[in-house]
């Protein structure tokens, strides 16, 4: 089983790194934000005159700059945020960095070393899931097929040659939900190794991005819910219902104070241009009465002018005013949750207006072009996904050769919340139609939590973000396509049950401390 596991993992990284480098590295270009983060590493990408947009074509060789921090940088005249990025997604470049430097590479940091990383630790969760997923042989093959599948899918895969932390985010889940499969298995060595692999990949998921930390939540409830017994001798006469979860509230214990370390991730300006960020491109152009919502915000009426484009598109007079800079600094989340409470009727507006960036997953830049009378209105070009090899490559192509999950989704324009909803509650329902003797806890707890990281995710985009949705919706559209590819394999499984296979190991339960087969005399007390 090992050995099979070990040709599953390799096979899946060797097809992911063709997907990615062959005939041509794809990737992710730079929106101009990327710098946050690689300037931990003091290197930069620079542009000769006249040379396209930074947008236009991916850069995937960074070069080191003396005296260049995350404190001091610019690209050329544009002055970026001060404030950088902690994301777990610098250990992948710290390995990334290694491996340019083993290949040999005249670059500081070449980004297809990253992609490398990033194929082969994905390898290794496919490769895990292969050995840890209770179903026969046949159904672990086409489960960890479509995981591949699903994975080299344009929006997700090309995320590993580029300066965002995506990948992390990805990466990271793809451990967690091994981590849950092996603790919902027989056995205390097999559930503590689980909790152990689903603890530091939650953490290494959780600080990926500021976005991911509402996502601890349901992730520590995983962790909480089974009891793994602990000799009584290693901690006296404390509670049994407490030391048979006490490994449980450790890896919970952690797995918070990491991602709460890095989610206070933005200073105060930033976090205010956020927040207004929100009113003006995501409020404001669903209201019927934008200049009364203004009024209710304290926001200056000027602000109606630029429903639909962030306030930075408003002539600098007008953002240095006093009654714009009062807003700002008044904005916070509580604001803002007051606002809905008081005007229920607006989130089903709001939550259809950002369920269309689901759709439409592509990341995009946030630019400000011109509208009428004179004012500006919002343009989102995507992000191109090649490199500039040739003269004649085309400025902001896309990679458009695998692409399942985009084009699926495509179809889906227009459907709005309600359509989202039933992406959710299809492969629930589906899981929950086939769990019969309280079997499937297994493949039942890992598409709960892929469907709760998939709803904590995009609240999260929806009410913290204005800018860059499609971008930041990345991990729900993910974390919802993974929950389809379970249900759907667990449903193959349970139909070839039903029409005669026998199947002993199709299905998994978390067993319950009474199931141990352990007694008082040897240290153990039953629950």
């Amino acid at each position: 089983m090992n050995a099979q596991a070990a040709v599953v993992g390799a096979g899946s990284a060797v097809l992911l790194m063709v997907r990615l480098l062959v005939p041509r590295a794809v990737g992710v270009a730079d929106n101009y934000d990327g710098v946050r983060l690689m300037c931990h590493f003091g290197v930069d990408v620079r542009l000769p005159p006249r040379t396209p947009r930074l947008r236009d074509y991916v850069i995937v060789r960074y070069v080191h700059i003396p005296h260049f921090d995350c404190q001091r940088h610019a690209l050329g005249s544009i002055h970026l945020p001060t404030v950088p990025y902690r994301s777990s997604q610098l250990l992948l470049l710290y390995a990334g960095r290694l491996l340019t430097r083993v290949l040999g590479s005249p670059a500081y940091l070449d980004l297809r070393a990253v992609g490398i990383v990033c194929c082969v630790l994905i390898g290794g969760a496919v490769g895990l899931l292969y050995r840890f997923a209770g179903m026969r042989r046949r159904y672990r093959v086409v489960l960890c097929g479509a995981v591949v599948l699903t994975v080299a899918d344009a929006v997700f895969i090309d995320y590993a040659i580029s300066p965002f932390s995506e990948i992390a985010s990805i990466i990271g889940l793809l451990y967690v939900v091994v981590g849950v499969l092996m603790v919902a298995g027989p056995g205390r060595r097999r559930r503590l190794a689980g909790l152990a692999v689903a603890g530091a990949s939650g953490l290494f998921f959780a600080t990926a991005k500021t976005q991911n930390f509402p996502a601890v939540l349901p992730l520590a409830v995983v962790l909480l819910a089974p009891a793994i017994p602990v000799p009584a001798a290693r901690l006296g006469r404390l509670d049994a219902r407490l030391r048979h979860r006490l490994t449980g509230l450790v890896t919970v214990a952690v797995l918070v104070a990491g991602a709460a370390a890095v989610s206070g991730n933005e200073d105060r300006h930033t976090a205010q241009l956020t927040g207004a960020n929100f009113v003006t491109v995501t409020l404001l152009p669903t209201s019927g009465h934008p200049q009364r919502d203004l009024a209710e915000l304290g926001a200056p009426s000027w602000l109606a002018d630029y429903a639909g484009a962030p306030p930075w598109c408003a002539p600098t007079k007008l953002q240095d005013g006093s009654d714009y800079k009062r807003f700002s600094h008044g904005l916070s989340h509580q604001l803002i949750a007051g606002f809905f409470l008081r005007h229920p009727g607006r989130l089903l507006p709001v939550l259809d207006r950002v369920a269309e960036y689901f759709y439409e997953p592509r990341p995009t830049a946030t630019l400000c072009g011109p509208g009428p009378h004179g004012t500006k209105v919002m343009v989102t070009p995507r992000l191109a996904n090649y490199t500039r090899d040739t003269a004649h490559a085309s400025r902001g192509l896309l990679d458009r050769r695998w692409a399942p999950v985009t084009e699926a989704l495509g179809l889906l324009r227009g459907g709005g919340m309600g359509t989202l909803l039933m992406l959710w509650l299809v492969p629930a329902g589906a899981v929950v139609a086939n769990r019969r003797r309280r079997a499937l806890l297994g493949v039942g707890a890992a598409v709960g939590l892929l469907l709760a990281v998939a709803v904590t995710q995009f609240g999260a985009s929806a009410f913290a973000d204005g800018i860059d949705t499609a971008k930041h919706l990345d991990l729900a559209v993910f974390a919802t396509a993974l929950a389809w590819v379970f249900a759907a394999a667990e449903l193959l499984a349970a139909f070839a049950r039903r029409g005669g296979t026998s199947d002993a190991t199709a299905v998994v339960e978390i067993p319950r401390a009474m199931q141990e087969p352990a007694a008082e005399s040897q240290g153990f007390v039953k629950k």
